[in-house]
């Protein structure tokens, strides 16, 4: 192992720098094969490939594929896969070419989705792999590659769950597709199934002043001969980490401690958010007895939060929700934040638009003296040209949204207009509560500035 032969699961590399060396490396391999009694499939070896996997990869790294556009008179290839966390598809086309990919999407499972039978979960990712590029493959013949054998007899199998009634019912009112068999590792949507928690390489370091002062804290600090003769401790480069987790224990020295808190609270980035998020964001890293009533008497003492923060005590009497919408983009809310500082480029408003089913915001930056008709280009770039036409727009009596130009662009749309109450900000509670969060941000940002 490590001289001529890496070896990864079931699988076995023999590695060498010519034929010669390489014909004896794969006698010595063979020999040991036989003498214990495994045995290699012939139809599953590739012998004397000459750097081609290298070759491949290099060229794979320098020079990515470019995305085709579609051409609707051609037929569709799908490439799905699924994984025991997440699923993958690749949609493509041969224009003359050969396969080239048009787009391509993964999806983590969660939920009962995760407790599928694997035969589902591939299932699953053909289904869902219709849904979004719905637009395009109806009417057209679609070929779709598994490397799950026995979906090509998923539409004549004789027993099936109600889930895959389902499925099939959705797949066969609407499409003309084929499901075709092929090896998951010449399936190019095998990596985009892949484990969701991967994810690109991080490169972490500790700067040499905050590696001192955790020196200079494990020194002083009294407790941790007491952690270390309890086993709650183990060392890597002189650091002390929580046994059994990646969490640094951080010794009780004070400015040591001043400083981890500044960072998830104080700094420009971190938004003042509060203990509870502060709280979050040092415990994936840090940790130390008392922890939680540190950080609450932090945020406490902290002046910015104290002075940036808005009461969100609801006022006395009986509130009435809105109705909840059937589906996304069907109701939204508009408003505006005005009065900002200007910023470069000479904006000093933003035009906030939520969807009020997915809680998907929208922040458009325009001007305070903005015109009605300068608003509805802004709204039809942004919002329909994106999500559609809602049936249904929220807004507070702003003249800009009172405007008979507004109404008669409304009434046009067939978008029904849905005016809060004068002075009762409450009536669009969601887009005011998410208005406060982006001016605290940015009171804080301005603060920390200055």
């Amino acid at each position: 192992l490590d001289e001529c032969v890496v070896v990864y699961l079931d699988d076995i590399l023999i590695y060498s720098h010519d034929m010669k060396e390489h014909v004896e490396y794969l006698r010595r391999v063979f020999k040991i094969l036989r003498r214990e009694r495994f045995y290699v499939k012939l139809s599953k070896s590739e012998f004397a490939l000459e750097m081609e996997a290298v070759e491949q990869l290099k060229k794979a790294l320098t020079s990515a594929p470019v995305l085709i556009l579609l051409d609707p008179e051609r037929d569709y290839v799908i490439e799905a896969d699924a994984s025991e966390q997440a699923l993958g598809a690749v949609l493509m086309q041969d224009q003359g070419n050969g396969l080239q990919p048009i787009a391509d999407l993964n999806k983590k499972l969660h939920g009962a989705e995760i407790n599928y039978p694997i035969h589902d979960k591939e299932a699953l990712a053909i289904v869902i792999t219709f849904k979004p590029w719905r637009c395009y493959l109806e009417g057209r013949r679609t070929t779709v590659y598994t490397d799950h054998c026995s979906l090509k007899y998923l539409k004549t199998q004789p027993n099936l769950s109600r889930r895959q009634v389902r499925w099939i019912d959705f797949l066969e009112t609407h499409f003309h597709y084929d499901i075709v068999y092929k090896p998951g590792h010449k399936n190019k949507a095998d990596a985009l199934s892949g484990p969701a928690h991967v994810a690109a390489i991080q490169i972490e370091g500790m700067s040499p002043l905050l590696k001192g002062l955790f020196t200079h804290g494990y020194a002083i600090d009294p407790e941790i001969p007491l952690a270390e003769k309890r086993h709650l401790l183990q060392w890597d480069s002189d650091i002390a980490y929580r046994k059994g987790s990646t969490k640094i224990w951080v010794p009780n020295y004070p400015p040591l401690r001043q400083l981890l808190l500044e960072e998830y609270d104080n700094v420009l980035y971190a938004g003042h958010f509060g203990s509870n998020k502060t709280l979050t964001g040092i415990a994936k890293h840090y940790y130390w007895p008392h922890l939680a009533e540190d950080v609450q008497k932090f945020v406490t003492s902290c002046d910015t939060c104290q002075r940036m923060k808005s009461s969100k005590q609801k006022k006395a009497g009986l509130l009435q929700p809105l109705p909840v919408p059937e589906q996304p983009w069907q109701v939204v809310s508009l408003d505006f934040i005005t009065g900002l500082p200007p910023t470069t480029s000479g904006h000093d408003a933003i035009l906030v638009v939520i969807d009020k089913f997915s809680k998907m915001g929208h922040y458009i930056p325009t001007h305070t003296t903005a015109r009605t008709e300068e608003t509805a280009q802004l709204f039809i770039r942004y919002i329909i040209s994106q999500h559609g036409i809602p049936t249904t727009l929220i807004s507070d009596r702003d003249p800009k949204f009172t405007s008979k130009f507004w109404k008669e662009l409304m009434s046009l749309l067939g978008t029904k207009l849905a005016m809060s109450s004068a002075y009762h900000p409450q009536t669009d509670g969601q887009t005011e509560r998410l208005n406060l969060i982006v001016e605290q941000l940015l009171r804080a940002a301005s603060d920390a500035s200055t």
